[in-house]
C-alpha cells in the first residue's frame, strides 16, 4: 500500500513514539531491512497499530509498505453500577466475543479490577490517548 494512503488517528500523533522506541525500532530496520512490527490497517486505512513502523517508513522514504488488515474494538465500562465510564482496549483474542453486561478483567489505577461493559464499539478517534488493555472476561461469562 502507499505510504500516503495510510491515515493517522490524532491519538497516535497527540502521543508519539518515546525516543528509546524508536531507536530500537530502527535499529532492527536497518539490520533485517524490514520493519519489526507490522503496519495494520482498518478497512478504510486507518492506522490501528504499527505505528513506529509507519514512522520509520516515512522517515526512510519508504513510499509503499505492506500491511494486514485487522479490526480493533473497544469497551467502555463502569466499575460500579452508574459509576464513572472508563474506556478499554480489547485483545484479539477478545473481539466479538464481549457484550454489553459482560464482566471483564482489567488494569486500572487502582489494579486488576473487574468492570461491567456498558458499551463495545470499534476502535475509532473516539480514544484520546493510548488505551490500556483488558486483561480476560470472566469465566461467568461463558457463551
Amino acid at each position: 500500500m502507499r505510504i500516503d494512503n495510510i491515515k493517522i488517528f490524532p491519538c497516535f500523533t497527540e502521543h508519539p513514539p518515546k525516543p528509546e522506541k524508536m531507536e530500537r525500532k530502527d535499529q532492527y530496520y536497518q539490520a533485517h531491512g524490514s520493519f519489526e512490527s507490522e503496519i495494520i490497517i482498518d478497512g478504510t486505512g486507518n492506522l490501528i497499530d504499527g505505528y513506529t513502523s509507519y514512522l520509520l517508513a516515512v522517515w526512510y522514504g519508504v513510499s509503499h509498505v505492506p500491511v494486514r488488515y485487522g479490526r480493533r474494538q473497544t469497551i467502555t465500562a463502569a466499575h460500579r453500577p452508574g459509576g464513572k465510564l472508563y474506556v478499554w482496549e480489547l485483545p484479539g483474542i477478545l473481539i466479538d466475543r464481549v457484550k454489553i453486561g459482560d464482566r471483564v478483567l482489567v488494569h486500572s489505577g487502582k489494579g486488576v479490577k473487574a468492570v461491567t461493559v456498558a458499551a463495545v464499539e470499534e476502535y475509532g478517534q473516539q480514544a484520546p490517548e493510548p488505551l490500556r488493555m483488558v486483561i480476560r472476561r470472566n469465566k461467568r461469562n461463558s457463551a
